[in-house]
């Protein structure tokens, strides 16, 4: 993904699993029940691929790229491969 882009979470479709945490340690806290605590704003660019893998490992998909304007609203970028 280029460009300034932030991560969206759809509340209604996580499950508290915390497997985003895990895949970006460093962009993604975990409150006290797994779910994710994730900073308004830019992902910094060295956080990209973190950012990426945890888009991809989320088994609920509620993890997605959204513009930094706001634009778009909806799932800019979803990486999912199945079977690769």
């Amino acid at each position: 993904m280029s460009g300034a882009s932030k991560l969206r979470l759809d509340w209604i479709a996580c499950n508290g699993y915390g497997v985003c945490g895990l895949a970006a340690p460093d962009l993604i806290a975990l409150d006290d029940w797994g779910y994710p605590v994730i900073e308004d704003g830019p992902v910094p660019p060295g956080l990209t691929a973190q950012a990426e893998k945890a888009i991809n490992d989320c088994p609920m998909l509620a993890l997605s790229w959204e513009a930094d304007d706001g634009a778009g609203g909806g799932r800019l970028g979803r990486l999912r491969l199945r079977g690769s």
